[in-house]
């Protein structure tokens, strides 16, 4: 009687306890709603949820609506709800289960947080600005260096205004179809400049009031590198005081040049003409300045063919007189190599025009 008293007595104790483990045992979902002191949903905050007993940590952000939810399983009805955002104070609450419920709802509301930062004091020291101290009149340390201001007895007036025979009168600077060549490099290392500005032009009018230096082989990277030359013209602004003219005209007739007979077969003797007008001053009254000059050139040569070269200008070009008259035997019938379509002189006309125009009416306080 006694067993069965006891059997009856487990047996009750085990049907009340199975509800009890199947109702902790169930799954808990803890979420909310994140806002700020104005009712607006705050995106992006964090959500930390710390289940108890065990500390289980999930951790996740709220969505556009600033809404969250986060599930356990199993849930023990016990946790604890962190959320921080940025420019908020955090916050921190207990959430436990009250009854039978499987959603826990944990809403917050984050005040501003306005952080005082330490005082940061910033200091900097102004960059000096790179100078070049050169003058045009001072060469500069370990380069060769020419200048030329208009025109000078170093070069014929037929060369004058040439920036290759500009860069002939240094010394160590070698001469190639191309242009000048500085310490075996070649003409694409030189830098030729107009007032600081890149110049493609090879020859300036001889009239132009100008100032050309030349430096070869400078160790200042920014004036054409180690081993080329920096060509630099300067031109500059009209005169204020006075108005400066000047011309000049260069004949130079073929007649007039001495050759042998092979040599004047051979084309040798070029003529022409060349004439270079400048002037600088003030166009307009304290407003305008100007400097402009024209140079305008023309040369003619009488080209040495085949047709009518000599037998001593074919030697001395390394062909045969006998091989010249059996091709032209040969190419006479077919219409080819007939003098008729060689002109007599080779003609090659240059004008070159440089200039500028300065407004003066800001600096007519800094007039000497």
């Amino acid at each position: 009687m006694r067993l069965s008293i006891r059997a009856l007595c487990a047996l009750a104790l085990l049907l009340i306890a199975t509800p009890l483990a199947a109702q902790n045992s169930a799954a808990d979902v803890v979420r909310g709603r994140v806002t700020d002191d104005s009712a607006l949903a705050l995106v992006g905050a964090t959500v930390i949820v710390t289940r108890g007993p065990d500390r289980l940590v999930e951790r996740t952000t709220t969505d556009s609506s600033g809404r969250y939810s986060l599930r356990f399983e199993p849930g023990t009805g016990d946790y604890l709800v962190y959320v921080a955002a940025t420019g908020r104070k955090s916050a921190r609450r207990r959430v436990q289960r009250q009854g039978t419920e499987t959603e826990l709802v944990a809403d917050f509301q984050l005040a501003p947080d306005a952080t005082l930062l330490a005082e940061v004091k910033v200091t900097a020291k102004k960059p000096e600005r790179a100078r070049n101290d050169v003058g045009p009149f001072v060469p500069e340390p370990g380069s060769s260096e020419s200048y030329q201001e208009g025109v000078h007895g170093q070069l014929p007036p037929s060369a004058a205004g040439s920036l290759s025979g500009t860069a002939s009168t240094i010394a160590g600077v070698t001469m190639t179809p191309d242009g000048p060549s500085i310490l075996g490099s070649g003409a694409e290392s030189n830098l030729t400049t107009l007032n600081g500005m890149g110049m493609a032009a090879s020859t300036i009018p001889r009239a132009a009031r100008t100032e050309t230096r030349l430096t070869g082989a400078t160790f200042d990277a920014t004036r054409g590198g180690f081993a080329g030359a920096n060509i630099d013209v300067r031109l500059s602004s009209g005169d204020r005081m006075y108005q400066n003219r000047n011309a000049q005209l260069t004949f130079d007739p073929r007649a007039l040049q001495y050759t042998d007979a092979v040599g004047r077969n051979a084309g040798v003797p070029v003529g022409g003409f060349r004439g270079s007008v400048g002037a600088d001053g003030e166009l307009i009254r304290q407003a305008l300045t100007y400097n402009v000059a024209l140079d305008v050139a023309r040369s003619i040569s009488s080209p040495a063919t085949l047709v009518d070269a000599d037998q001593a200008t074919l030697l001395r070009a390394g062909i045969s007189p006998d091989s010249v008259a059996r091709l032209r035997s040969v190419a006479a019938p077919l219409g080819i190599l007939s003098a008729g379509g060689v002109p007599l002189d080779r003609t090659r006309d240059q004008v070159t025009w440089l200039g500028r125009i300065d407004d003066t009416r800001d600096t007519l306080q800094t007039r000497a």
